[in-house]
């Protein structure tokens, strides 16, 4: 399985775990790691995550997935033929309707 991640997820990444990091540093770690097994596990089962509905149509395939024990951390991505492409990970107080506004 395939996993593919839009231009600006890793920078969300390191901006996250430098958040939770203020607070406990292996945590920061701990949520790095569980949100690698995240993206694999939806790379192998990519129709588990909910489906979210957006006005824009090329949103149309775009799932959510809570992060394994950071459930306040939502991934977002598209099931694709070979696996997922992950378009961002914010935490679930953002609204994420407006992180999607510009695509």
């Amino acid at each position: 399985m395939r996993i593919t991640y839009s231009d600006g997820v890793f920078e969300e990444l390191v901006n996250l775990s430098a958040f939770i990091a203020q607070g406990s540093e292996p945590a920061a770690n701990d949520f790095l790691n569980a949100c690698d097994a995240a993206f694999k596990l939806l790379a192998e089962q990519p129709l588990i995550g909910t489906h979210k509905h957006f006005d824009n149509s090329d949103l149309a395939e775009v799932r959510m997935w809570r992060v394994k024990g950071f459930s306040s951390y939502l991934i977002f991505y598209i099931p694709t033929k070979d696996g997922i492409y992950v378009l961002h990970v914010i935490h679930s107080a953002q609204d994420y309707n407006r992180v999607f506004e510009d695509e």
